[in-house]
């Protein structure tokens, strides 16, 4: 399985590694996201944005946990949903299961794809080469030097 993401540039003008998504809504109605691809980051988590649009309903998170980057700790509710990725092979590859999601617009513009969805692949961000790509099952990748003489 190969999902190709891209190279997007942000409402900042700063360009990062996106994939583009599908995101069930609570009609069971898919709506298009766009994933920051975080590997630092423990978990995926929604934008506010997103979820407003999904019209899901949030529950509250478990005690004791909290979700904490950069600028501080956000508010959050989990939601239950499917994150679905349309692969080079022609089918979609969906991931269930609950995610975090903001409560607060200023939190992020984007959504972040985290490590939790991330495992199942072998990841790929290139920037040199203009690649994001995600990679599973009859995939694979090969690291190899490059020739002086260009063979």
């Amino acid at each position: 399985m190969r999902i190709a993401g891209k190279w997007h540039t942000c409402n900042d003008g700063i360009n990062r590694p996106i994939v583009e998504t599908s995101v069930l809504s609570a009609t069971g109605q898919p709506v298009f996201e766009r994933f920051l691809v975080d590997s630092c980051a423990d978990c995926t988590v929604l934008s506010a944005d997103v979820l407003q649009r999904l019209q899901l309903n949030g529950q509250t998170p478990p005690a004791g946990l909290s979700l904490k980057g950069i600028s501080g700790a956000g508010n959050y509710v989990v939601v239950n949903t499917v994150v679905e990725f349309l692969h080079a092979d022609g089918g979609p590859a969906r991931v269930r299961g609950v995610m975090a999601a903001f409560t607060d617009p200023t939190a992020t513009d984007l959504s972040i794809l985290g490590r939790d969805v991330l495992d199942h692949f072998d990841v790929i961000i290139s920037r040199r080469r203009n690649e994001v790509l995600l990679l599973a099952e009859n995939h694979h990748y090969l690291v190899s030097p490059v020739n002086p003489n260009g063979r």
